[in-house]
């Protein structure tokens, strides 16, 4: 295609502001920011693509400071989109733009999210270098999405890097128990333990292969008492009524030492634990205090954990 003659690019460049600018009732299509196409701005700022891609990553950063409701901050996406399609390795935009975009309704619910997981999911293709991208993608999806294995499969992954931190593999073990994939949860659990360079390591792995496997006997506890409760039309009171009732011939002991009981909202926790092997959701009570899942009325299991 042949460049346009030079006294057209001012025009061209005058239509690309006025498409760009604030958008208004009048300039949204399918409730989206009108914006021009990347083919045409490809076609018509081919020698000045990468200033264009600028001033559209610079729209972004306006878009965000002017950003007040759900919908605002949807917008974002847009402009984010295209100046990644401008130019894809751009990994600045997308981390940057797809931690924004998510915004808090109140009581754990979000707006933006499949917006947000999109644009990184984008990043992580086109600049797969990139660590922190990849790091908030999964993030997403362990956080709105709920996809624990696939969060665990990119944190063992990062793991692998000169430059992760330590961390990151214990995150993974605890990633893949919440999956239910106990089995690469314990792999990787073990292979940390036993390639671990000095004692303190080597104890931390060795706990986390016992809160594996605890976990897993959590969750098979945690299938009983649904079952029973299936049979039965409530709860059991204790864990000793699944082997009354003949779902279990005995119950299982604790890989960690401890007690099961049964907790708030019929869960099954270990009084050798303060909480599961899952992600913790920071939850407080009005006056700011957390809240312990295993918290329990006194006495209301005969496994109840008696210690503060």
């Amino acid at each position: 295609m042949r460049k346009l003659p030079a006294l057209l690019l001012p025009a061209a460049l005058l239509c690309v502001v006025l498409l760009a600018a604030p958008p208004t009732p009048t300039l949204r299509v399918n409730d989206r920011p009108l914006l021009p196409r990347p083919g045409l701005l490809r076609a018509v700022f081919r020698g000045q693509l990468g200033l264009v891609t600028d001033y559209f990553w610079i729209l972004t950063l306006n878009r965000i400071g002017r950003s007040r409701t759900p919908t605002d901050y949807r917008d974002v996406y847009a402009y984010a989109d295209l100046a990644t399609d401008l130019d894809p390795k751009f990994a600045t935009v997308y981390w940057f733009a797809g931690t924004t975009i998510p915004i808090h309704l109140g009581r754990e619910q979000y707006a933006n999210v499949e917006e947000s997981t999109k644009l990184l999911r984008k990043g992580t293709r086109n600049v797969p270098e990139n660590s922190r991208t990849w790091f908030q993608l999964a993030y997403n999806l362990m956080f709105f999405h709920r996809e624990y294995k696939e969060a665990a499969d990119i944190i063992t992954e990062l793991s692998r890097r000169r430059d992760a931190p330590a961390w990151y593999s214990a995150l993974a073990t605890r990633l893949y128990a919440q999956a239910g994939d106990f089995d690469t949860g314990l792999s990787l659990a073990v292979m940390m333990r036993d390639g671990a360079e000095d004692e303190e390591t080597r104890q931390t792995y060795d706990r986390r292969v016992r809160e594996i496997l605890q976990e897993r006997v959590l969750q098979q506890l945690d299938a009983e008492v649904e079952r029973y409760r299936t049979r039965h039309g409530r709860a059991p009171a204790t864990l000793e009524a699944l082997v009354e009732d003949g779902g279990m011939t005995r119950l299982p002991a604790d890989p960690l030492g401890g007690r099961f009981f049964i907790g708030d909202g019929g869960r099954v926790y270990s009084s050798a634990s303060e909480f599961r092997l899952q992600v913790i959701y920071d939850e407080r009570t009005a006056d700011g205090k957390r809240i312990r899942p295993n918290a329990h009325p006194e006495g209301t299991s005969s496994n109840a954990d008696t210690t503060p």
